[in-house]
């Protein structure tokens, strides 16, 4: 029941944020081209990168191109339901969570429903469709095993980004400003999660898979799907049970930021 009941919290609240946002129709096909546009700069110079030197690590195009719309689909997943966390400090530094704090539903699903972001449903489209696109080009051998398996690396992989967005949202109650670690990580999972991270040596893997980690996004799962994880310095199970890390990341990242909700402060304003 109680899962039922923030269910029809989110959608109620989200479809009013969204409602909101649809008020300006030409803001919204502008924001909505600019999410393509942001992301599919990133495709583009991947396109460039390959066509010069051909492989990256022992990786083709075909490859390395899947490895980069996994990223892509898994980020439209985080961003389109919960892309509003990134505002947390705004919300925190100005005063406006009291308001949060005194009406009759959960702050974090406040904190998350307060905004709807246009630009990620154009980060939607491009991932989405890059998805389609570059996985029937991927040397993988379709079944429904196989795509059963993608379904479950992509939400895994928004798990892993909303866990560590959440985690910022909880610092935010105890800093005056989690902005540069957002940026340092929301940066780093758009240039590097996207390409074999193998490639960076064995002690910095192994730091994209523990202390920051955007090796479970989309590199791990891809190379279950590819084949390929003899090239990675961790027990086969484990790379294949990957997707399960995004639940993991979550929940650390939920139980952080309920922990650090009673050190809030109010500016007074």
């Amino acid at each position: 029941m109680a899962e039922q009941s923030w269910i029809r919290q989110y959608v109620i609240l989200q479809r009013a944020a969204l409602r909101a946002q649809l008020q300006y129709r030409v803001n919204f096909w502008t924001t909505l081209m600019g999410g393509v546009a942001f992301q599919g700069t990133q495709l583009l110079f991947l396109g460039v990168l390959l066509g010069k030197f051909g492989v990256i690590a022992g990786w083709g195009f075909p490859e390395v191109a899947f490895v980069f719309a996994m990223r892509l689909a898994s980020h439209a997943l985080y961003v389109v339901p919960f892309g509003a966390l990134m505002t947390t400090d705004e919300i925190v530094r100005d005063g406006e969570f009291d308001r949060v704090l005194l009406r009759p539903v959960n702050p974090f699903l406040q904190l998350v429903t307060r905004r709807f972001s246009l630009m990620a449903l154009g980060d939607a489209m491009l991932g989405f469709g890059a998805l389609i696109v570059f996985s029937r080009q991927a040397p993988v051998d379709w079944d429904a095993a196989k795509i059963g398996y993608l379904v479950l690396a992509v939400i895994g992989g928004s798990l892993i980004e909303t866990g560590i967005a959440t985690f910022f949202c909880g610092q935010s109650f105890v800093a005056t400003s989690t902005f540069s670690l957002r940026i340092f990580a929301d940066s780093s999972i758009t240039q590097f999660s996207g390409y074999p991270l193998t490639m960076f040596g064995r002690t910095t893997f192994y730091a994209f898979c523990t202390v920051f980690p955007m090796a479970f996004i989309s590199f791990l799962p891809a190379t279950v799907l590819l084949d390929r994880t003899a090239e990675v310095p961790l027990p086969v199970w484990l790379t294949t049970a990957s997707p399960l890390a995004g639940v993991l990341a979550l929940a650390l990242g939920y139980t952080f930021f309920t922990r650090m909700l009673p050190s809030y402060t109010s500016p007074g304003s």
